[in-house]
């Protein structure tokens, strides 16, 4: 992630470390009449919470989301819908001590606790996966306002959509799923296994992607540093096509191809670096492999890296 220049986290949490807290939110929760016991199981009484379904996920029939679609329906419950707060030990499981004897956590309650610890009972932004919507963050909103109050409040619900892989769900289960790490691999590898060879008398020509790209930051940035736009249409494009032609390459070693795909690393790499997502260390690398590339040119050409650097300078004026 350090390397896609994403920031960490203020806090990054472990629910281990929050057994206290969460444990404190179920006793509320059942102090307010939301949560009931069953032999060292407690669980969430959906009937007590009116507004329970009428969120997030209002648009969609509350009915086909329970009754065994998941597990399978506990006859202890009120309702069929009433999810787990806390769960009794079983052998094998790790547990801690409760008040309703050793267990563990139901799923859900652990990001109402934690939130609240840092973040108090309303705060501006929650996101997800889409897939969270219910009954994730269904239960989350439920438990919130059961146990602090009412007025427990996310002001914006951000859900991000899946990452497919051949128009399917890329997920673990199914195995058709690839790393940030082996697809910045694949990159650096194709890049770093072409050689540049700098013909005497070669005009690089501008590729419309690559054009059209510096002219979208232009536009953008002289529209009031509209820069969410910047990450669409124009940048897909030349990413594309840089996948194109890095594929291209790994078949067939071609003078052209490698030099158009090195214009729109560069150009990709301004906006990148206008937009502060560049990696400092990926620049270091480039530049010094372009050096060492520029070196070699230099040796074999007899200086006709130099003559060719002036003529794509003119035509890039």
């Amino acid at each position: 992630m350090d390397d896609l220049q994403c920031l960490p986290p203020t806090h990054q949490l472990r629910v281990t470390e929050y057994m206290e807290q969460i444990k404190d939110m179920i006793n509320k929760i059942i102090t307010n009449g939301c949560g009931y016991k069953i032999d060292g199981d407690v669980y969430f009484s959906i009937n007590s919470f009116p507004k329970y379904g009428r969120g997030l996920s209002a648009v969609r029939k509350l009915k086909d989301d329970i009754s065994g679609k998941r597990v399978k329906v506990d006859s202890r419950k009120r309702n069929p819908a009433d999810f787990a707060l806390w769960k009794a030990a079983k052998p094998g499981e790790p547990s801690w001590d409760s008040p309703w004897g050793p267990g563990r956590p139901g799923w859900h309650i652990e990001c109402s606790a934690m939130s609240e610890y840092y973040l108090t009972h309303s705060f501006d932004i929650h996101g997800g996966g889409i897939d969270l919507i219910f009954p994730h963050h269904e239960n989350e909103i439920a438990k919130s306002c059961a146990a602090c109050c009412p007025e427990s409040h996310i002001s914006y619900w951000m859900h991000n959509g899946f990452v497919n892989n051949n128009g399917e769900k890329m997920s673990k289960s199914l195995g058709n799923f690839f790393t940030i790490r082996e697809t910045l691999h694949d990159c650096e590898e194709a890049l770093s296994s072409s050689k540049v060879v700098v013909l005497d008398g070669v005009a690089i020509h501008v590729s419309p992607e690559a054009q059209n790209l510096r002219n979208e930051l232009d536009t953008k940035l002289a529209d009031d540093l509209h820069t969410p736009t910047i990450l669409n249409a124009a940048l897909q494009d030349a990413l594309k096509l840089m996948n194109k032609l890095k594929n291209e390459l790994r078949q067939k070693q071609q003078h052209e191809l490698y030099l158009s795909l090195t214009q729109l690393n560069e150009e990709v790499k301004t906006v990148l670096s206008v937009l502060g997502l560049l990696a400092v260390d990926s620049t270091s690398a480039v530049l010094q492999q372009f050096k060492e590339s520029i070196g070699k040119s230099r040796v074999d050409g007899g200086g006709c890296f130099a003559h060719n650097r002036r003529k794509i300078t003119r035509k890039k004026k």
